[in-house]
């Protein structure tokens, strides 16, 4: 018996918290259309209307209508209104408002469109476009996304819309092919690197959307083995949407492109080293040189110039003394003992 009622808690608890079914599909009267949607619940926006018109000049509808659609007639449903498709079929070609034909006055049904989506790489600093470009690998970049789908993600136009109805999806490749789920914002390893998840689920409120974390990611991180972890190369960012199941409707690559996919790339290249200094070496190899011409000499007259002398009193001269010959000393002493001698006697 207590597993019978854990068992009914469990069922009931798993009811309360399981998000709501995520649901594009409930149109609200007038609300934006694309073709190529499918299973579209149609039943509040047409009422009770059995045939929708459209108009080539909405100024004057007082003609016949230039196409209509037959939705329903008496006892007989033609066209499911809660499994209702804008067929490229019988839609192409009949972009705008749709009126409902058989009641008056006439009110708008369905705002059809032509789905439109585009990517772009942006470089934040210079606020422009660089798909198809080569920049230097610590160029400031993200992705740009620009549609017109993004009137489908409003309350107003889908009337059971929960947050879970995202149907966008963008992916990055690097040069080798291989999806990146992650961003680094450092060197592995390094306490103040982040690792950012891609932002590869778009929510789109307004016709441009903008990557997120993109301006953090740092293409010069490296692994644990010194190399770096995002090599240069081209990059590609690829953005998928199945709004209503419109892949399906959009089978050829000629009719999916700008639809339902768009794709755009970036080449990052390498940092510069620094520039090598050469030497010149004088090469060996004689030079045979013409011989001068020697201008003509121009003769120079050159002016005497008397300058004023200046008198120098010379020293008194220093006297010197010769030393005497070897004969002069003999005839000295000889002269000394001759004297000394007479005084003896």
């Amino acid at each position: 018996m207590q597993i019978k009622y854990i068992f009914c808690a469990l069922i009931v608890i798993f009811l309360v918290c399981s998000p709501a079914a995520a649901s594009t599909k409930k149109i609200a009267s007038g609300a934006p259309v694309f073709i190529g949607e499918t299973d579209l619940d149609i039943s509040s926006a047409i009422r009770d209307c059995k045939v929708i018109a459209w108009w080539a000049d909405e100024a004057d509808m007082s003609g016949p209508a230039t196409k209509n659609i037959t939705i329903k007639r008496v006892n007989d449903v033609i066209l499911p209104v809660n499994h209702f498709n804008i067929s490229p079929d019988l839609f192409s070609g009949y972009p705008g408002n749709w009126y409902c034909e058989d009641k008056k006055p006439t009110f708008v049904v369905l705002n059809v469109h032509e789905p439109a989506i585009s990517i772009r790489v942006w470089d934040l600093d210079r606020n422009e476009d660089i798909s198809g470009k080569a920049v230097p690998v610590t160029t400031n970049i993200t992705y740009r996304i620009d549609t017109n789908l993004h009137q489908a993600l409003s309350y107003a136009n889908r009337t059971e819309l929960t947050p879970a109805d995202g149907f966008m999806t963008v992916t990055l490749t690097n040069p080798v092919g291989k999806d990146m789920k992650n961003i680094y914002t450092g060197s592995v390893g390094s306490s103040s690197t982040q690792i950012l998840i891609f932002d590869g689920t778009p929510f789109m409120t307004s016709p441009t959307y903008y990557g997120r974390n993109l301006e953090a990611w740092n293409r010069l991180s490296r692994d644990t083995t010194g190399g770096y972890l995002y090599p240069t190369g081209t990059y590609t960012f690829t953005v998928v949407q199945n709004l209503g199941g419109m892949k399906d409707s959009y089978i050829s690559a000629d009719t999916q492109s700008g639809r339902t996919t768009s794709s755009a790339s970036v080449t990052f290249l390498p940092l510069e080293s620094p520039a090598t200094q050469t030497t010149t070496v004088p090469s060996e190899t004689p030079v045979t040189t013409s011989p001068e011409t020697i201008p003509p000499t121009t003769a120079v007259t050159k002016q005497a110039v008397t300058l004023p002398v200046t008198t120098i009193e010379e020293p008194p001269a220093k006297v010197t003394y010769s030393p005497l010959t070897a004969w002069a000393g003999i005839l000295g002493l000889a002269g000394a003992g001759a004297l000394l001698a007479q005084r003896r006697d």
